[in-house]
């Protein structure tokens, strides 16, 4: 069997590989690769439509924060038409309104995904709040703890001031730290979205989660067919859902 050697350098940019968690990152703010998936994440999470990696390299932003500072005939003039511009900013701009939990998601944090957001968005109201004894709080793991700061003391110094966020609105219901973990894996036929059915659960006192492990107490799988997910969760005893309709109305 052949050796796999761990690379040490961006196969991008060429910047040094650093080792974090396990996880290898490359801290090159301007890497090209990165910015560009970022940027695609960002909007994605926003909920920002139209923003797909074509209308990025057009566009050809340099970092996150250009974003809210497009002007609009450099818009019209990248995007060739001034009904999409428009349309493009209208979303942008909508998108300032965004909550706490919300734009945490939206920054490609590593683990800082959704779950993690909504638990840390429950027990602070801006990102200065955010700290080891808050994320204790909110019960956010070592990991996810050590990325949520990490992120906070490396790059979210450098576009503080250039974010349009106020969360003056933005506390979330506080999500059970308590409650019965459940996943969803694969298509669902009972809700449109994943994040749908997410809410759902999350209200009814769930743990959304999206992993399975041994605490794991049920699993969603609406599409039987057998996945790596579902037969983890057989194998640890977990309970499997097979209509989240049904599943919901009983509760």
């Amino acid at each position: 069997m052949q050796k796999i050697e761990i690379p040490t350098t961006c196969p991008c940019c060429s910047y040094t590989l650093e080792t974090v968690n396990e996880q290898l990152f490359c801290r090159n703010l301007s890497c090209e690769a990165q910015l560009g998936k970022k940027l695609e994440h960002f909007t994605k999470t926003l909920g920002i439509k139209g923003f797909g990696p074509k209308t990025i390299e057009k566009l050809g932003l340099a970092d996150i924060t250009e974003l809210f500072y497009l002007e609009r005939d450099s818009v019209i003039e990248s995007l060739g038409s001034e009904k999409v511009a428009d349309k493009l900013l209208d979303e942008i701009e909508r998108a300032k309104g965004a909550d706490l939990a919300t734009v945490l998601a939206s920054f490609s944090i590593p683990l800082v995904g959704g779950t993690a957001s909504k638990k840390i968005a429950s027990v602070v109201s801006s990102i200065e709040e955010i700290t080891q004894e808050t994320c204790k709080q909110a019960g956010l793991g070592d990991k996810v703890t050590s990325n949520l700061l990490n992120w906070i003391s490396m790059e979210y110094p450098e576009m503080k001031e250039f974010l349009p966020f106020s969360f003056k609105s933005s506390q979330v219901k506080p999500v059970s730290t308590s409650g019965p973990t459940i996943c969803i894996t694969g298509k669902l036929s009972s809700f449109k979205t994943k994040s749908e059915a997410a809410k759902i659960l999350e209200a009814a006192g769930f743990i959304v989660v999206e992993s399975v492990t041994k605490t794991l107490k049920y699993l969603v799988d609406e599409d039987n067919k057998g996945s790596t997910k579902r037969k983890k969760a057989e194998e640890y005893g977990a309970t499997i859902v097979t209509n989240l309709t049904d599943f919901v109305s009983k509760l």
